[in-house]
């Protein structure tokens, strides 16, 4: 199934989900398990990043170890989950993370692997490719130094660039992340000509979002100037033969409606919310989340350890799943309430503390 830009965009529009760069034709959509997991391996990071949604720094006291976390992937493989998404933190620096890698592959799971790259030397690179890894994306701010810096520290620029040539030395396919904000906005383009020139093989750009670091330090990408980089990389998609993907963009997207009514006949069952649907989230110790931006003790649904998974997948998550905004008179009368079913959850407690209300 072909579908355009924009209809990808929308499509993929959750700006926690990985699925814009691992997946583009909407099969996931209909899955009736979980068909991708984000499992966050340590909290532990050497960046400081100024946007950081999870606020990464230090390791929780509580982190599960490599043989618990072989344990709770062993029960994600039984309970029919197809891809895995390893985050941090800086996944990287998790003890035992390559065996751990190495387990998720023998099993059969798409394994990825989300890094800033300022840690994958020759070596670390020649271990990730014997474990077999399906993937990895490493997260890059800014085409210079100068303006990476400013969002993601001093020196990390030269070291993630080198990161990447690593791992496309060792055949590794690999693709890079953008997060835009107000000061890297306007070198859009200059980053995907590095990203060409590395010859990845996607690079993904998401709008910043309020959330962790991001809100504390008042990190932001006005409407317009979101529209305006939106717009940009439509053009730029058609100019460059690299694959330009998106994510975190609906609630900017002008033409939302059009959009809507191209999909209609080309997805059932399309929910913008994957949270607890196709998808959820392991902690660094083990609790299980709809989604990484709501890791809250009112949204908790047990431990991926302690817990029986697939009794938790078969009657949790209720509240990313009824249908509470039919009760909404301005969702009611929506014609696309089907589709954006409330918009996110996670805005909405976010800026108003309350996950059932229209956002």
């Amino acid at each position: 199934m072909y579908l355009t830009f924009d209809e990808q965009a929308f499509l993929t529009d959750c700006p926690a989900t990985p699925l814009s760069h691992l997946e583009n034709d909407g099969k996931y959509l209909m899955s009736e398990g979980p068909y991708q997991v984000t499992i966050y391996i340590t909290r532990e990071c050497n960046l400081n990043c100024t946007h950081c949604y999870i606020s990464a720094g230090s390791p929780l006291n509580d982190e599960l170890n490599k043989d618990e976390w072989k344990l709770v992937i062993n029960k994600l493989n039984d309970i029919g989950t197809n891809v895995l998404y390893i985050l941090g933190g800086e996944p990287l620096l998790k003890h035992g993370i390559f065996d751990i890698i190495s387990y998720s592959t023998s099993l059969g799971l798409y394994t990825s692997l989300s890094s800033n790259g300022t840690v994958i030397t020759k070596g670390v690179s020649k271990k990730l490719k014997e474990s077999n890894i399906n993937e990895i994306q490493i997260s890059i701010d800014g085409p210079n130094e100068e303006i990476n810096s400013l969002i993601r520290g001093k020196n990390s620029f030269k070291l993630a660039i080198e990161g990447v040539k690593n791992l496309i030395n060792e055949n590794i396919p690999t693709s890079l992340s953008y997060v835009i904000t107000e000061k890297n906005k306007d070198y859009i383009e200059d980053m995907i000509k590095i990203a060409e020139e590395l010859n990845v093989k996607s690079i993904n750009f998401s709008p910043v979002q309020q959330f962790g670091r991001a809100k504390i330090n008042n990190v932001l990408l006005k409407r317009e100037s979101a529209i305006q980089v939106y717009n940009k990389l439509r053009l730029l998609n058609k100019k460059y033969k690299i694959k330009i993907t998106t994510n975190g963009f609906r609630f900017f997207i002008d033409n939302l409606f059009d959009v809507y009514l191209s999909l209609k006949n080309k997805i059932n069952n399309y929910y913008s919310c994957p949270a607890g649907r196709s998808r959820f989230i392991i902690d660094a110790n083990g609790d299980i989340y709809g989604c990484e931006l709501l890791i809250n003790p009112l949204f908790k649904e047990g431990n991926a350890l302690k817990d029986d998974l697939r009794e938790i997948w078969k009657k949790g998550f209720t509240r990313f799943r009824n249908k509470w905004y039919m009760e909404k008179e301005e969702c009611k009368s929506c014609s696309i309430n089907s589709l954006c079913q409330g918009g996110c959850f996670a805005r909405a407690f976010n800026s108003k503390k309350d996950i059932n209300c229209p956002f």
